[in-house]
Parts: structure tokens; C-alpha cells; sequence
């Protein structure tokens, strides 16, 4: 993949962006001991549809390490890396329309990982749990390439739209994606300790595990108990996220610096 001279200054600006939004608080992750939400999820909508979804996802790697590195830092938060350029390559891939990125690489992400979510611990033990996360890939099954036509449109309505669904997609797939690592963290926590504790003795002596401390069990109740907060928390996220997105976008639009 080659970069210009644009996609380098953009990416560095979300980049120090991200790390500067992350730095405000976050909101707590169901249960563990010291994992949160990061707020920079806010910006991955506006990340994927200026910088595109490959570009993007880039982007917000580096933005989420930059700010990963620097303490409180956990083992946890590192294993959450991926989450946030997941989302941002849907909403990328939802706001572009190529032989490389398109609503169908959106909904193959998101297939996959529903899929994931039913072969998980608590998939058939919560199985309405992705309830929102299957709407998400309903609706780019339905709308499919006019969610780039209402992106890249003219007309303010459908540009609304266009922007809510692509970043409601990304939120939940971010969302999903989450979930199947925490799972697998919860399963592995005597692997992952190991880890950590190599990586502390490498010099990140400030780094926790942000892991239950006990022998976790009961996830399926976790997800069933916690199920109203997640619905709440990230309907409220792609509200923000979606109108950051729509008035960054907009103005990048009209200014000629971006290009869809």
C-alpha cells in the first residue's frame, strides 16, 4: 500500500488526535477489574470514512498504541488493540465503493464475527445477545451500496442516514469483536498471565493484567446481566460518534481535501 503525502499528515493528526481524546475517561468494561471503554472510539467513524477502511484501520492502530503505551497501562488493553481499527475498516469499507473495499467486506466482517460470537461459551447461552449486532448487518444487507451513494451525496438527509448506519456498524462491530476477546481472555487468563509477566520483566513495569483476579466463570450470565447497559452505551456512543463523523466529514467534503 502506498501512502501520499495527505493520507501521511491525516493519519498523524487522528493519530495525536486519538491519543488526546484518550486521555479523558473511560467507561468501565463489565467484568474487569481495570478495563474501560477508551473515549477515541468516538472519532473511528470519522477515521474510516476520510481515511477510507486500509488507511484508516492504520491509523487507528497507531492512535490506540500510542495511547496504550503510556500508563495506567494494562495487558488487557493491549489484547483490545484490534477493536477499534475493526470498526473503523466497516466504516471505512461502508463509506467507499472499489474492487478493494465495499459494503461487502463490512458484512463479511460482521458476519464472521456474529458467527464467532455462537461457536464462544455463551453464544447459545445468550443467544439474543447480538441482537444489534445482527441489525447492523441487516441493514448493510438491505441499503448495501447506497449507503456510499447517501455518504457521498448532496442531499443532507440521506447523508445522515448514510453516516449513522456506516457508524453504527463500526460501533458494533468494534462491540463484537470486544466481546470474543474478552472471552477468549477470560478462557486463557493463565496463558495471558504468563505473558504479561514476561512483558513486565522487558521494562513495562507499570503494566496490570486488568483480568479477574479469581478464576472467572459465568459468562453467560455476565453477558445476560450486562445486556441493558451495552444496548444503552452503545446506541448512545454511535449517537455522538455519528455526529462527530457527519460534521468532520462534511467540512472535509466541501473543502476538497477528501475525495470519495
Amino acid at each position: 500500500m502506498k501512502l501520499n503525502a495527505k493520507q501521511i499528515a491525516l493519519i498523524s493528526v487522528f493519530s495525536a488526535l486519538q491519543f488526546v481524546i484518550s486521555r479523558l475517561p473511560g467507561i468501565p468494561v463489565m467484568g474487569v477489574t481495570e478495563g474501560k471503554i477508551e473515549p477515541q472510539l468516538i472519532l473511528m467513524p470519522a477515521i474510516g470514512m476520510i481515511l477510507g477502511p486500509w488507511v484508516g484501520g492504520i491509523a487507528a492502530f497507531i492512535g490506540n498504541f500510542i495511547a496504550w503505551l503510556i500508563p495506567d497501562t494494562t495487558f488487557f488493553g493491549m489484547l483490545m488493540l484490534p477493536t477499534v481499527p475493526i470498526g473503523t475498516i466497516v466504516c471505512g469499507a461502508l463509506s467507499r465503493r472499489s474492487s478493494r473495499s465495499n459494503w461487502k467486506v463490512a458484512a463479511l466482517i460482521l458476519a464472521v464475527l456474529n458467527c464467532l460470537w455462537y461457536l464462544s461459551p455463551p453464544g447459545f447461552l445468550v443467544p439474543y445477545y447480538p441482537f444489534l449486532h445482527l441489525s447492523a448487518l441487516a441493514l448493510i444487507l438491505v441499503f448495501r451500496d447506497r449507503i456510499h451513494g447517501f455518504i457521498s451525496g448532496n442531499n443532507k438527509r440521506k447523508f445522515i442516514i448514510g453516516v449513522t448506519i456506516a457508524s453504527f456498524s463500526g460501533v458494533m462491530a468494534n462491540h463484537m469483536m470486544g466481546n470474543l476477546i474478552f472471552i477468549g481472555a477470560v478462557n486463557w487468563f493463565v496463558q495471558l498471565k504468563g505473558i504479561k509477566d514476561a512483558l513486565v520483566s522487558l521494562g513495562f513495569s507499570w503494566l496490570k493484567s486488568g483480568l479477574p483476579k479469581n478464576d472467572p466463570t459465568g459468562l453467560g450470565t455476565i453477558f445476560y446481566i450486562f445486556l441493558p447497559i451495552a444496548v444503552v452505551e452503545r446506541i448512545i456512543i454511535t449517537v455522538i460518534a455519528s455526529l462527530i463523523c457527519a460534521g468532520i466529514f462534511h467540512a472535509l467534503k466541501r473543502s476538497g481535501i477528501i475525495e470519495i
